[in-house]
């Protein structure tokens, strides 16, 4: 996750009134653990489970258990687009496959004596990012992270389902959120993050993070010693970059405005204190996804046999 993206993690002190509500709390769900979109199994091969006009993609094809297969894939008009061998109980990838409209569907993928077929969505190219866009949209206009991001999500499956939004709301459910909660890792990330966004709003309902704001304003006697008051602030405040944004800039603009700070070097310096400190303590909300980061990337190494001199040229 990125610096300026704490959405997936918006523990501030009203952390209670963040989840009062249904629509957020899948949200949340769907968001933090978001697998990318699955491919469309079949038991021959996989395929995509949408298609973009004019963009390459890949099918993966299964060999038989016992023999060499071969392997074609055809257009609706019968014109073969790859074709190839597979081993015995292996898989191949034919790639660079394009399909230019809905016209050229359905493909046939025959492996051996059997055969499936692809009848994936095709959508423009420029509508792939139309879901993302849509979430910044409605995250400026509303001014509300977690729900735009879902929208977007949701505009994602629309696309996936084949245009059918009853399809695309009970889709995202059954094929996103519950196999991504069900996951044992997942859950316990998410435990992790609601005890400790708990624990953060428990503080801040007892004034404690208040009291260490109020201990740095004494410093702030000039423009100076206000920068540096902010800063302190912002260090003090780790544990959650949403909660440091919240407490230390609402806290912090009335002493700023006093001192002739301007609003943009205020929301520079929160900025600067937030999220970079978050990733780096190893008590903060970002702990449980940094730790899932560097376990995918150590299963990524263990697999790999690097020669000495990439690693140094790396």
């Amino acid at each position: 996750m990125p610096p300026h993206c704490s959405g997936a993690f918006l523990f501030p002190g009203e952390f209670s009134m963040q989840l009062s509500t249904i629509p957020r709390s899948i949200a949340f769900g769907v968001l933090a653990f978001l697998l990318p979109f699955p491919l469309l199994a079949q038991n021959q091969g996989e395929a995509p489970s949408v298609i973009l006009s004019g963009i390459p993609f890949d099918i993966k094809v299964l060999g038989a258990d016992s023999e060499l297969s071969r392997f074609e894939i055809r257009n609706h008009a019968g014109e073969i687009l790859s074709s190839g061998t597979v081993l015995p109980r292996e898989s191949a990838s034919a790639s660079g496959l394009i399909v230019g409209s809905p016209d050229e569907l359905p493909l046939t993928v025959t492996v051996g004596n059997e055969s499936f077929t692809v009848d994936a969505p095709v959508i423009p190219g420029w509508a792939s990012i139309l879901p993302p866009l849509l979430a910044i949209a409605l995250a400026l206009i509303f001014r509300e992270v977690v729900t735009a991001l879902f929208a977007g999500v949701w505009l994602g499956t629309f696309f996936v389902v084949g245009f059918n939004p009853l399809t695309a709301t009970g889709r995202l459910v059954d094929l996103f959120l519950v196999p991504a909660v069900a996951n044992a890792d997942h859950a316990a990330i998410m435990v992790f993050t609601l005890f400790l966004g708990a624990m953060v709003g428990i503080v801040s309902r007892n004034g404690g993070t208040q009291g260490i704001v109020k201990a740095v304003e004494p410093l702030a006697s000039n423009p100076k010693r206000g920068k540096l008051a902010t800063w302190f602030a912002g260090m003090a405040i780790f544990f959650d970059d949403a909660a440091n944004t919240l407490i230390v800039g609402n806290t912090m603009r009335p002493i700023t405005d006093r001192l002739k700070i301007s609003r943009e070097k205020l929301a520079y310096l929160v900025d600067s204190t937030a999220a970079p400190v978050a990733a780096l303590v190893p008590v903060s909300t970002w702990v449980g996804y940094e730790i899932s980061l560097i376990g995918d990337g150590l299963s990524i190494a263990a697999s790999q046999t690097p020669q000495a001199a990439g690693i140094l040229l790396h």
